[in-house]
């Protein structure tokens, strides 16, 4: 959190919804690459899951 701090871009300096927001905060800290990762894990358990059913 240090760096966050540092550039002035502290998630929790500006949030107002509570766990919504910092949650968008973490998504959009992640790199693209993780952000892909974990969208192609989540639409694969998705669809285990419509499998399962």
């Amino acid at each position: 959190m240090e760096s966050d701090a540092a550039d002035g871009t502290d998630a929790r300096s500006g949030a107002t919804d509570g766990a919504d927001s910092s949650l968008v905060d973490r998504w959009t800290a992640l790199d693209r690459g993780w952000q892909a990762l974990a969208l192609g894990l989540g639409i694969v358990a998705a669809h285990l899951v419509g499998q399962a059913l």
